[in-house]
């Protein structure tokens, strides 16, 4: 298996290969070129025309000067001159000091190999950067991909329904005819009974047994004159009185907490005084 480094070199030499001097339409040279010259952080890669031979002198003396830099700042003065009548011959002596494979008429081929050229000088320059952007979009990429052993559920498959039906059955809860309701109840229930909290909680009162009683012996205090409302009316109270009740637990754990800082001073003798 290739490296990352391996991989960024191969994509890198595929855009050397020369192509077609016959492409040369405008909308076609744009398409080209337009990526590698955003790469290579060109002033205005949208609207160059390599079919222009203006921009095409100018773009190969900017590539020159800010990318290959293969000559020194003096020798540079024949590419420089872009309205020389001797500028080809400039450009043939160029080519042939890079040992570029490309005849120098064919402009399309040589600016596609010099763009390429200058990609892999660049990716040369700053390899360890590039490895950091690799890496990072990897790990993007697998950020969104979701995991590979990780189950797709459907809440209203008919396998679902069955495992929260199965699920209330043993954790002693009454069947509901909406699944989904049902389902929120099991995860109440196993909230406020079997999650890491509450079995810590358990285990600080000593871990007894709640106990249980009938609904029916439970006295409402006042009448609705409705059966099914009386009996509503009783799970809300005893719902209410249940947080009543976790929350003077909580209370008196602070409690404790705090006698255990403030009712038990030490003595220092050397100062003679009493407490912390």
């Amino acid at each position: 298996r290739k490296t990352n480094a391996e991989l960024s070199f191969c994509v890198l030499s595929l855009v050397q290969k020369p192509v077609s001097n016959n492409y040369n339409t405008k909308s076609g040279n744009l398409v080209m070129y337009k990526r590698k010259l955003q790469a290579l952080n060109f002033h205005h890669p949208e609207s160059f025309d390599a079919n222009n031979e203006k921009e095409f002198r100018t773009l190969v003396v900017w590539l020159e000067d800010q990318k290959i830099r293969h000559y020194t700042v003096d020798d540079r003065a024949g590419l420089r001159d872009v309205d020389s009548a001797a500028w080809q011959d400039s450009l043939s002596q160029f080519l042939r000091d890079l040992n570029c494979p490309i005849e120098f008429r064919k402009h399309l081929s040589v600016l596609d190999w010099l763009l390429g050229y200058a990609i892999r000088l660049e990716y040369g320059d700053n390899v360890e950067k590039y490895q950091r952007v690799v890496q990072l979009t990897e790990q993007a990429q697998q950020a969104d991909e979701p995991a590979a052993n990780q189950a797709v559920i459907d809440p209203d498959s008919a396998e679902f329904k069955a495992g929260v039906s199965t699920l209330a059955k043993l954790l002693d809860l009454p069947q509901h005819s909406d699944h989904a309701y049902l389902f929120r109840a099991v995860r109440r229930l196993i909230e406020d009974r079997l999650s890491t909290r509450a079995l810590q909680q358990a285990a600080l009162v000593g871990g007894k047994k709640e106990e249980s009683f009938a609904l029916t012996k439970t006295e409402l205090g006042f009448d609705t004159g409705d059966m099914a409302l009386n009996e509503a009316a009783k799970i809300l109270r005893l719902l209410h009185i249940s947080e009543l009740r976790h929350l003077q637990t909580n209370i008196n754990q602070i409690i404790v907490a705090v006698q255990a800082l403030t009712a038990n001073p030490k003595t220092d003798q050397r100062l003679g005084k009493v407490g912390r």
